[in-house]
């Protein structure tokens, strides 16, 4: 038992510095519907993949959303070791989302793709930490259903989400 304990409390000490996933957590402006949500990044040298997850439920509204990106990264801005690092991404995104507001009044379905540009700051820190920041123009096609009739789909090019993210490196 003692070995066991010893075990976890050397994996929980263990350094962070080569901890390339992280988990965090985004807000979002330019959507109304969808203004914050969770999401994994891993990072690698020279590009990374995020998987962002949006779930909202309260009384009678929910909506899901599921959403990938591949950030190719470029390390253009040259900074002292001190101050962290500044990677600039940009790559293709995709996702879908889904939706049932007041009661089934209203069920929709969307699809996004699109691409991604942004800025992360690498804290320099032994708990590696990053806030990123990011434009996402995206083509959008929504379709949804009223109850008692008012189908409706259409396409919004481009519709452009501004976001801004927390992520801690846990893994």
């Amino acid at each position: 038992m003692k070995k066991i304990f010893l075990l976890l409390v050397f994996l929980a000490g263990a350094s962070f510095a080569e901890k390339n996933g992280a988990l965090g957590i985004w807000l979002q402006g330019g959507n109304a519907g969808e203004n914050w949500g969770l999401d994994y990044k891993h990072l690698g040298s020279d590009a990374s993949m995020n998987f962002y997850f949006r779930i909202k439920a309260s009384n009678d509204d929910i909506s899901l959303g599921g959403y990938f990106g591949y950030y190719f990264l470029n390390n253009l801005i040259k900074a002292d070791a001190s101050m962290g690092r500044f990677p600039l991404y940009w790559g293709p995104v995709g996702g879908v989302g889904y939706w049932n507001n007041g009661d089934g009044a209203v069920t929709g379905f969307a699809i996004r793709v699109g691409v991604t540009g942004g800025i992360s700051w690498i804290f320099p820190t032994s708990f590696p930490m990053d806030i990123s920041i990011e434009l996402n123009p995206v083509a959008e096609m929504r379709s949804w259903e009223a109850r008692g009739g008012g189908d409706d789909t259409d396409w919004e090019i481009p519709d452009l989400y501004f976001r801004i993210m927390f992520h801690a490196y846990l893994f």
